[in-house]
């Protein structure tokens, strides 16, 4: 064999058609649960970040986007990477909010958990949150170190698994796999392909993104302006300078593109009532 990806969403298949046969039924279970839950964490960053009130409205936006419904409905590792990512980011929120330990030890799992699904695209969301982990001294709790162990131990697993049964030419497709998407080939796209093409994706929301980006460039509180405005805008700049671009891979951030769109509504909600 050669490998091209880790295995974690055809290893949830497989377990979920064990316990329940091979239907169809069984194939979408584990997608299923990342959706519902990427929805769920979804609110409570919004909650986090904005507080109680119409935290219920970015969910519901989210699940309205015809590129999260889409993706939802395939039995296939990109909503479990970006539930994974979305997790990341409550974790951290909630680390550095609460400074319990559960979620420093979250905000260095999702790490490791997101790597068995997407492999190497988990260092641009980690690139993009690393400044905050730093700046708020969570990666100076020895949890987020247990974490992020705990993390990468099915990866760890797996990978010696294949060492050993396979051998190493099997295991290096993982790194020709990388080296493929970097240079050009038939997903390359422009560097301004997300400019219009993540806009169409969750159209007609999109004429709320803009007003949300500016009202959280204007928020003083600087956790919330970071993941609200700073993290999504950094993570767009590094998927655009990398050479190949599809429209699933926005959406890791796709959660904090509806908390941005809900405030979009929010603040024009507040101007037409001055008005």
């Amino acid at each position: 064999i050669v490998l091209d990806r880790t295995i974690g969403i055809q290893f949830l298949i497989a377990l979920f058609q064990e316990k329940f046969g091979t239907t169809t039924f069984a194939i979408f279970i584990p997608v299923s649960i990342a959706s519902i839950l990427m929805l769920y964490f979804t609110y409570l960053i919004h909650k986090a970040l904005l507080g109680n009130k119409f935290a219920i409205c970015s969910p519901l936006i989210l699940i309205t986007t015809f590129l999260w419904i889409n993706y939802a409905n395939m039995a296939s590792q990109d909503i479990f990477f970006a539930t994974g990512v979305t997790f990341g980011v409550f974790s951290s929120i909630k680390s550095y909010k609460s400074q319990k330990g559960i979620y420093f030890l979250f905000a260095g799992a999702w790490i490791g958990l997101s790597f068995m699904f997407k492999t190497y695209l988990t260092c641009l969301p980690l690139l993009a949150i690393a400044p905050f982990l730093i700046q708020k001294k969570i990666i100076q709790n020895k949890l987020f170190w247990i974490g992020l162990a705990l993390g990468f131990l099915p990866f760890t697993i797996w990978s010696f698994s294949i060492l050993k049964t396979y051998g190493f030419e099997s295991y290096y497709g993982l790194f020709e796999k990388l080296l493929m998407l970097s240079k050009n080939n038939t997903f390359t796209n422009p560097f301004y392909y997300y400019l219009w093409n993540l806009p169409l994706n969750i159209f007609p929301w999109t004429l709320f993104l803009i007003p949300g980006l500016i009202s959280a460039f204007k928020i003083k509180d600087s956790v919330t302006k970071y993941f609200l405005f700073i993290y999504p805008l950094t993570i767009l700049l590094l998927l655009s300078l990398f050479s190949t671009k599809t429209q699933y891979y926005p959406l890791q951030i796709l959660s904090l593109v509806s908390i941005n769109i809900s405030l979009g509504i929010i603040s024009i909600s507040k101007l037409r009532n001055k008005l």
